[in-house]
């Protein structure tokens, strides 16, 4: 089960220090192009939403946005990009797994780096069908990339590491997708991609680009480090 206690108090911590924080340096375009060829019908949830990078760009392209976190600090900075940019929102404090919303309250759940915090995805998939009418888009760690799946799933487990919480694994692409189909999602799209991290000029950095060496000859499943899914609602 996922431990909310270290999960809030970890980000509470980071988005108060760092209210402009964003964890993903570039490409956020060709994510909303790749997960949005036609603007959504009605609001698009951004849960897990941080302090507001891609709620932030998703309203600029006209989108209604909700943005969502179990952080009050991320919501707070999120809502300030907001007001600076004279764009409108909704702006909510909430624990993913016990959403304050109706069935069917938004179109689209953009969940960005959401779905590897819950150590068992039980409760959250059921909670994300119940809300949305149409989409889920996730974007996750990639378990093919042997260096995201061995820090995640092997050094976060036993012995923790700093940027992260004890909540957080890798995931593998075909394992999630059965999972949300169990509650009620078609997989229509599955992309793998490659974005650095905000600590690639550190000596992990270094470890990372090693490996991408080192890798270069393979698929590029096992090279990158994250993937993008899209998911139809069924029924």
């Amino acid at each position: 089960m996922q431990d909310v206690v270290e999960e809030r108090a970890f980000y509470d911590q980071l988005f108060e220090a760092k209210p402009e924080n964003e964890h993903i340096t570039a490409g956020y375009d060709e994510l909303h192009d790749l997960a949005f060829p036609e603007a959504p019908k009605g609001r698009v949830l951004d849960l897990g939403c941080g302090t507001g990078a891609h709620a932030i760009r998703l309203a600029r392209r006209g989108f209604k946005v909700v943005a969502m976190d179990l952080s009050l600090y991320g919501v707070r900075a999120a809502r300030e990009r907001f007001k600076r940019e004279g764009l409108s929102g909704h702006f909510v404090v909430a624990d993913a797994e016990r959403l304050p919303l109706k069935d069917g309250a938004v179109d689209t759940v953009w969940s960005s780096l959401l779905l590897h915090h819950f150590p068992k995805l039980d409760r959250l998939p059921n909670e994300l069908a119940r809300i949305s009418k149409n989409r889920l888009v996730a974007i996750e760690p990639n378990a093919h990339n042997f260096l995201s799946w061995f820090a995640f799933n092997i050094v976060n487990v036993i012995w923790g590491l700093s940027t992260t919480t004890r909540n957080q694994r890798a995931l593998f692409p075909k394992r999630l997708n059965k999972q949300m189909a169990q509650a009620g999602f078609k997989t229509v799209l599955l992309e793998y991609i490659h974005r650095p991290w905000k600590d690639d000029s550190s000596g992990l950095g270094l470890v990372r680009r090693l490996y991408e060496g080192f890798t270069s000859f393979l698929p590029l499943r096992f090279r990158a480090n994250k993937f993008l899914v899209v998911y139809q609602r069924q029924g």
